[in-house]
């Protein structure tokens, strides 16, 4: 190859490279004459919409990685104070179903989270499970405490599993806040109280760790909890375990 051929390559090479950085140059300052030109109300929904989208992924991220554990291992805890403490007949069924309706309840504050979009109408249903959450778990201890031990560390199991739906709620709160004021009139937003599903949905594979952790490690020891009171009171065995101490100091009769 002479070295005037090699010149006009080299040469060729170099204005192809000066063309490519003058059309990114332009490029760039077209997308600036367009920003310059959107209307502020525009850019500021656009703002918003994006602020949002990371409020829902943070929260989404936080309830799946964090609450999700926090919100079904203490439960099987619970579940072995439980059988330690022979609630199949002490306590027996009744008590069996308190569990039921406190794990469905927190379930479905953790899947409203997760799946609904974190409007007024979301955050006050959110807000409603965990009141009723906790009128349930006192409404439990207060019927069983006369009928089985209840021993330290299963209060401190509840203690921290009544925490949890507040948790979340508190979560939801704090990302979404303007929603939230919204719901007493206050703040920058409408209230928008109709129920909605968050777009995009959780990945396929998510949703069957959800769904399998809640119901493989939250729901089944409780359910085998209840099929064992069920059979003890079957067989009239329901209160024959209840310690005598504990009607004394907690039963009605007095």
């Amino acid at each position: 190859m002479s070295k005037r051929s090699v010149l006009a390559t080299l040469l060729r090479t170099a204005a192809d490279i000066l063309l490519s950085g003058e059309d990114e140059r332009g490029s760039q300052k077209r997308r600036a004459a367009a920003e310059k030109r959107s209307s502020p109300v525009s850019r500021s929904r656009r703002e918003a919409a994006l602020q949002r989208f990371d409020a829902d992924e943070a929260t989404r991220r936080y309830l799946m990685k964090v609450m999700l554990p926090l919100t079904v291992i203490p439960g099987v805890l619970d579940w072995l104070w439980h059988k330690q403490t022979k609630i199949e007949t002490t306590s027996g069924t009744k008590e069996s179903l308190f569990h039921l309706a406190m794990m469905g309840q927190n379930c479905a504050l953790l899947l409203s989270g997760l799946f609904l979009e974190m409007n007024a109408g979301g955050l006050a249903l959110m807000s409603g499970l965990a009141v009723a959450h906790e009128a349930t778990a006192m409404w439990d201890v207060s019927s069983t405490i006369s009928e089985r031990k209840i021993s330290a560390h299963e209060q401190h199991t509840h203690s921290f599993m009544e925490s949890i739906p507040f948790l979340i709620t508190a979560c939801a709160v704090c990302f979404h806040p303007n929603q939230f004021l919204a719901l007493f009139g206050a703040g920058p937003e409408k209230a928008e109280m109709k129920l909605k599903l968050k777009r995009p949905l959780l990945p396929v594979k998510d949703i069957a760790l959800i769904f399998g952790s809640l119901s493989l490690v939250g729901g089944l020891p409780l359910v085998e909890e209840l099929l064992r009171c069920m059979d003890a009171q079957a067989k009239g065995l329901v209160g024959t375990d209840t310690p005598s101490c504990a009607r004394e100091l907690y039963g009605d009769g007095d």
